[in-house]
């Protein structure tokens, strides 16, 4: 079986204007509007990966930039190399010196 490489990276700014009706509002979220960073990773095996980050809507074109900021760390390499040692990625993520 070959190695499936990871090619593209997409992250979408998802708003949803739930505050105009207050919906989902309670005492301590009185104006939220639901919005979600969403990342699709997308692979040269035609297999794609979805994952997000919920918001409350500010904070969301932050977590927009962080993805786009770690997508370099996974664009053009083998899924096994990410997932055949999650510790070292990890590390990889986290441990980038300038940004810290």
């Amino acid at each position: 079986m070959s190695e499936v490489k990871i090619t593209n990276v997409r992250v979408l700014d998802l708003r949803f204007p739930t505050s105009r009706q207050q919906i989902g509002s309670d005492a301590v979220n009185r104006d939220p509007d639901y919005s979600a960073a969403y990342c699709i990773l997308e692979t040269d095996a035609g297999v794609e990966g979805y994952g997000l980050a919920f918001t409350l809507g500010h904070g969301t074109e932050l977590c927009v930039l962080a993805l786009q900021y770690l997508s370099r760390f996974v664009r053009g390499r083998n899924l096994s190399s990410l997932t055949n040692d999650t510790v070292a990625f990890s590390r990889q993520l986290t441990e980038d010196s300038q940004f810290r």
